[in-house]
């Protein structure tokens, strides 16, 4: 087995190495996905026609994995996995030629996403849900009489392609998925203990501009953004266009308070480089798929729109990679946190206390009243 890398991501800052006593068996992708518009576009080749055959397909795997999260209750964290395993899928290998092939590496990917995200669902859960999906969607499995047969076809191939994907993608199943970032970095315990000195006026509009901004990343997902950035780009790109909408429609003095982004997020922001990827973006949105959700004109935004959106110094890239950290270690490591938090965690309790309530005394009446029902049925039977 070979030496362990001293500069492995398991080696910490103080010279710890994890892997020394555990080596890694697999040698950990340092790609970070991440391409230019123009080398997106051109991966749809130069034959319009071969194109347009080609996002018809790419759209009705999309289109599985809205259908596959609406059927098995999934959460939105992996739905945009699966979006993001997709793409990163299409840009290095492309589709198989067959819609019916397609639908078998998506279901594949769907299964990796929910594996990576949150608990892995039963196989014959994907099986079922997925035969439905063909039967009713691919025009070459309607005309399928033995829907058993379709199954154990699905289910033969589902190990088969998972396999495949997980070997093609390199095991790298580091997504840095935006919409569990926005989670993160704004979850509640850095809302109270980071966040404390926003402004009022800021502190009020944050939640709708992070929920929009969830909504973004879902929709922006349909499309290979996530082929343009990283994840905690995606996640401060999806900020700022909605931070430009709240601006244009509700306040027209709003502005995120002075370096928030690079207080938040490990990379240099600047408006120029913020009024490029939505600029990219519009481009995709042309060159792909024509959605309701696309945002069309609305991505069209000047720099001189975005230097009055956000205010960050100038920093260099070595200060940026030696002092920048989004989730410092010394600042909660002691456990200390703000009254405001514990009392926000205790409302949250409260709440969820009284919902189960809630539900436990439905579920009681509705038990009373079937056993009340089937207990005049069986007296009707004896008179």
């Amino acid at each position: 087995m070979s030496q362990t890398n001293i500069n492995s991501p398991a080696t910490t800052t103080d010279g710890f190495n994890a892997r020394t006593l555990w080596p890694d068996m697999i040698r950990t992708p340092t790609n970070k996905w991440v391409y230019t518009c123009k080398e997106i576009v051109d991966r749809l080749g130069t034959d319009p026609h071969i194109a347009n055959e080609l996002k018809r397909r790419m759209e009705k795997c999309l289109m599985y994995f809205y259908v596959m999260k609406k059927q098995l209750k999934l959460f939105d964290h992996t739905y945009t996995a699966a979006c993001i395993l997709f793409f990163r899928y299409w840009f290095v290998y492309g589709l198989p030629p067959t819609l019916t092939e397609c639908i078998h590496l998506s279901q594949a990917m769907l299964v990796t996403a929910c594996k990576t995200v949150e608990n892995n669902r039963p196989i014959d859960v994907y099986v079922k849900g997925t035969s439905d999906f063909m039967l009713k969607d691919v025009p070459t499995s309607r005309g399928r009489q033995n829907v058993e047969k379709l199954r154990w076809e699905l289910r033969d191939r589902l190990v088969a392609c998972e396999k495949q994907v997980l070997c093609q993608l390199g095991f790298d199943l580091n997504l840095n998925n935006p919409k569990e970032l926005i989670e993160e970095i704004f979850s509640g315990y850095f809302r109270y203990n980071r966040d404390f000195e926003l402004s009022e006026e800021f502190t009020k509009a944050l939640p709708k501009i992070i929920q929009d901004a969830r909504n973004f990343i879902i929709q922006a997902g349909t499309q290979p953004v996530s082929l343009l950035c990283d994840g905690f780009t995606f996640t401060a790109l999806s900020l700022v266009f909605c931070g430009l909408q709240f601006k244009k429609n509700m306040d027209s003095s709003f502005r995120f308070p002075k370096n928030f982004f690079s207080q938040r997020f490990p990379f240099k922001a600047t408006p120029l480089q913020f009024v490029e990827l939505l600029t990219d973006y519009r481009v995709l949105e042309d060159n792909f798929f024509d959605l309701k959700s696309n945002k069309g004109d609305k991505l069209q935004v000047s720099l001189e729109e975005m230097n009055n959106l956000i205010d960050e110094d100038e920093q260099s890239e070595e200060s940026m990679e030696k002092d920048h950290n989004v989730f410092v270690y010394e600042n909660i490591k002691d456990g200390i946190v703000r009254e405001e938090l514990l009392k926000s965690i205790e409302g949250r309790i409260e709440e969820l206390t009284a919902k189960i309530k809630t539900q436990s005394e439905a579920s009681e009446k509705r038990a009373a009243a079937d056993t009340e029902i089937a207990s005049s049925a069986a007296k009707k039977r004896k008179q």
